[in-house]
């Protein structure tokens, strides 16, 4: 499987969910990756039996020894799949793997593409060319599927919905575990838990996630934030924190493993991404009960339960604050059931990619 980094973001965790229901006596699972980061998903996949190997960042100027590392790594490490996750240079790597004899899968899990207007065009140029390239196209939802197989992508018999799907055990409401996490955090029992979990990049929004809080504090003086994760743009919203004079009411924990503990201890999760391919910490936010208020960009095959508020991007934070401050509680775990039915099992999902990949193998 290739993958951009192992940091814990989207795809990464879906990796690391199929990995641990894959059935490891019949699947040799290996990562190839361009950075390994800490507190990622590295000492966990290694953990399972994995091997992970670093191979070069593709910047289009560095296009031979991109290839050429490539090369070198099918000739000295014989796979029967390569299945891409990172799809924005899978055109490149994919049609090497083929020359060695591998069976290709590209998995779109994103929507957009990151960065300026020029790195954006770069990407859409190569990431576009992996549809003639693989011969098996998957994605997490709709607009993902259509960001990089294009609007007719469901006439190829090769494309296959996958849904972003979780252990949904692990995300069944806990009063207890909610507690000892809003202790250990100081967070009072009186007091509204709003958060997020993503990566700091541009299109989670952060930026504005700091000016909705800002208005939620203007309303509920008892308020307080939680940013889960880690990335670039963390310095500059900590500095949007300050300049708010929220700073002190938001808490910004890093990366954390046991993200399913962290939505039980949450009251509302507020997500007002630019886009996303398949945001999976909104259905573990709806298994453990957990109301979302999120942009109406999102793709419309999130909405499980009736936990979902949409707003658009355009309104203005206070309206995004006045619908998070008006939410009623609910009974939390009547919901686990119902992502539990749905294909957002794990267990089910795992049965489709299981039978393809041993189609694959022969």
């Amino acid at each position: 499987m290739v993958l951009g980094n192992t940091s814990m973001e989207g795809a990464q965790a879906f990796v690391l969910n199929l990995i641990k229901n894959l059935d490891l006596n019949r699947f040799q699972v290996d990562l190839a990756v361009n950075t390994e980061k800490p507190n990622g998903i590295g000492e966990a996949v290694r953990s399972l039996g994995c091997h992970i190997y670093i191979l070069p960042y593709f910047k289009v100027y560095n296009y031979p020894s991109y290839v050429k590392a490539w090369h070198h790594f099918f000739r000295t490490h014989p796979y029967d799949i390569v299945h891409a996750h990172s799809t924005n240079s899978a055109s490149v790597y994919l049609r090497i793997a083929k020359k060695y004899g591998c069976a290709t899968i590209a998995h779109s899990h994103s929507a957009g593409y990151r960065g300026n207007v020029i790195q954006r065009w770069v990407k859409k140029y190569y990431a576009h060319k992996v549809k003639g390239v693989a011969d098996y196209w998957f994605a997490c939802s709709d607009k993902a599927a259509e960001r990089l197989y294009g609007k007719e992508y469901w006439k190829n018999n090769n494309y296959y919905d996958i849904p972003n799907a979780i252990n949904v055990e692990n995300y069944l409401f806990s009063k207890e575990k909610a507690q000892t996490i809003r202790k250990e955090l100081g967070v009072k029992d009186d007091e509204l838990l709003c958060g997020h979990i993503g990566s700091f990049s541009e299109p989670k929004n952060h930026h504005f996630l700091m000016e909705i809080f800002h208005e939620v504090k203007k309303m509920n003086t008892k308020a307080r934030f939680i940013c889960c994760g880690t990335g670039a743009l963390m310095p500059s919203v900590k500095k949007k924190a300050e300049q708010l004079g929220i700073i002190d009411r938001v808490l910004f924990p890093g990366v954390v493993m046991n993200a399913n503990e962290y939505l039980m201890a949450m009251d509302v999760l507020v997500f007002p991404s630019i886009f996303e391919g398949f945001p999976m910490s909104v259905i573990e936010a709806q298994a453990s009960g957990l109301s979302i208020v999120m942009s109406d960009v999102i793709t419309k095959e999130v909405d499980m339960t009736d936990l979902i508020h949409r707003h658009s991007l355009n309104d203005n934070p206070s309206e995004w604050a006045r619908t998070i401050n008006g939410l009623k509680s609910v009974e939390r775990e009547i919901y686990n059931k119902i992502i539990a039915e749905s294909k957002y099992n794990m267990r089910s999902s795992i049965k489709l990619i299981s039978s393809l990949y041993r189609g694959l193998v022969g």
